[in-house]
């Protein structure tokens, strides 16, 4: 079965991009997992305190809180919320291919992959944000025709015809959601097709290999909660000496201010780090088994190929050429010539049209046994169009036979 043989080859795929340890390559990746869900965000919590309703004439505790004077303050927040969490959104679902193009390039350029697939994440978005609202709708109604009744009091029956309302609403929502970014978005990138092109391209392989994409479902939903198990241990021992030593610093003068500056953002980027191996081998294994059931939307075929051994391979995933083109991107990175994102200062076409160091005539190859287009001495020809090894009399011999 697919799903279950793409575990272990999920591992090597992972292996072969994040090895060996490239530290500017994992905080970009650590930026793109914070916005495409590295990092689960709650919504505010606005609590009042308790006071008692005061009729007319009566004394109002003073601390007591008029509600009618917080709305207009709880509207701008919801709003100012709403429009953040939005935003957030969009930007996480341009990111989606940003990512996307990075496993199948094995190479991360955030700004190169954001900005050739502005329009699928703005499509992405959209889809989300509709399947966010039917969802919400589907929930919200019961519940607001549970409380909004006029009943004295909102029996466990209702309750509980509101849970059973909620419990297949929420599964069908995380499926959907789940399907949509592991498999359409490749998909829509593969195909360069529209959400809803890609949903219906992706359902004959979804309806023709159904028991794979459940199987895969369920062990997902499993490894993720091992995952998060042990991240959690991991991040409990790495946080120990951060903790204390920022524990440390809160009492010395001057630099209060700056431990609270310096402490969120640097927890936040260790949690980002720790699951970069993790989401990066979920979305292989996701990959590969889209690959095993529709050759045609396999977005990863030379990974795959390595990591089993396929034909022209060698066993590695990258070919001379490319390992040759990260040597010369490693060495711009240390000198400082590559910009923060990894877009290449210079462009493939300048490198490839670069004339060979040993060709002095920027045209072929000064092996004896070429022939140039015209002959001449080596000292007048300077290179430019004969060969500069052979005899006056050879190109003279030459010039007679070709009819020149």
């Amino acid at each position: 079965m697919y799903a279950l043989d793409d575990l272990s080859d999920a591992i090597d795929v992972t292996r072969e991009f994040l090895t060996p340890i490239r530290p500017w390559m994992w905080l970009k990746l650590a930026l793109l997992l914070f916005f495409i869900g590295g990092v689960g965000f709650g919504n505010p919590v606005f609590s009042g305190g308790g006071g008692g309703v005061s009729d007319e004439g009566t004394s109002v505790d003073p601390g007591t809180v008029d509600v009618g004077e917080l709305l207009p303050i709880l509207v701008v927040v919801t709003v100012a919320v709403l429009l953040v969490g939005l935003a957030f959104l969009l930007v996480g679902s341009i990111f989606e291919f940003t990512f996307l193009e990075s496993l199948r390039s094995g190479e991360v350029h955030v700004r190169r992959y954001t900005k050739r697939n502005v329009g699928h994440g703005v499509q992405l978005f959209g889809f989300r944000v509709v399947l966010g609202l039917i969802a919400l709708a589907v929930i919200g109604l019961p519940v607001a025709a549970v409380f909004l009744s006029g009943s004295d009091a909102v029996s466990l029956a209702m309750i509980g015809i509101v849970i059973l309302v909620a419990i297949p609403v929420v599964l069908a929502y995380a499926v959907i959601s789940r399907l949509t970014t592991v498999f359409i978005a490749p998909t829509m990138l593969q195909e360069d097709l529209g959400v809803v092109a890609a949903w219906k391209r992706f359902w004959p392989t979804l309806s023709g290999n159904w028991a794979e994409y459940i199987v895969y479902l369920l062990l997902v939903w499993l490894l993720q909660l091992v995952f998060a198990f042990a991240i959690g241990i991991a991040l409990f021992i790495l946080a120990i000496p951060i903790v204390i030593v920022l524990f440390v610093l809160l009492f010395i003068p001057f630099l209060n201010l700056l431990v609270l500056l310096v402490a969120i953002p640097l927890l936040v980027v260790l949690v980002l780090l720790v699951q970069v191996p993790v989401v990066v081998y979920l979305r292989y294994y996701a990959l590969l088994l889209l690959g095993d059931t529709d050759a045609d939307l396999d977005l990863i075929p030379d990974r795959r190929d390595a990591v089993r051994g396929g034909p022209g391979t060698g066993g590695s995933w990258e070919t001379p050429d490319s390992r040759a083109e990260d040597d010369r991107r490693d060495d711009r990175d240390d000198l400082g010539t590559d910009d923060m994102w990894g877009d290449d200062s210079e462009s493939f076409d300048s490198r490839w049209n670069e004339p060979d160091s040993d060709d002095s005539s920027g045209w072929g190859d000064r092996d004896e046994s070429d022939s140039g287009v015209g002959g001449g001495d080596s000292d007048d020809d300077g290179g430019g169009w004969g060969d500069s090894s052979g005899s006056d009399d050879d190109d003279d011999d030459r010039d007679d036979r070709s009819g020149w």
